[in-house]
């Protein structure tokens, strides 16, 4: 899966869609993949990351930032 870059969180936001982030509080505790394996998976060093999607499910975002331990998920404008 490609994860998300920064340019590309760029385009979305210039294109007005709502993205998810991960901010570097991240424990990898993988809730977040666990509700939203379409959303996100752990990186290399075990810490969750956004994959690349043209539009986000909110419902599944808006669980997983509920479930953060946290609070290291956020919406993006």
């Amino acid at each position: 899966m490609t994860l998300l870059t920064e340019e590309q969180l760029n385009k979305l936001k210039e294109a007005w869609v709502k993205v998810p982030w991960v901010n570097e509080s991240c424990i990898g505790c993988s809730a977040c993949v666990a509700i939203a394996p379409d959303v996100f998976e752990l990186d290399d060093e075990g810490k969750s990351v956004v994959i690349a999607r043209d539009s986000y499910n909110e419902e599944d975002v808006n669980d997983a930032i509920g479930a953060c331990p946290v609070d290291a998920i956020y919406w993006e404008r």
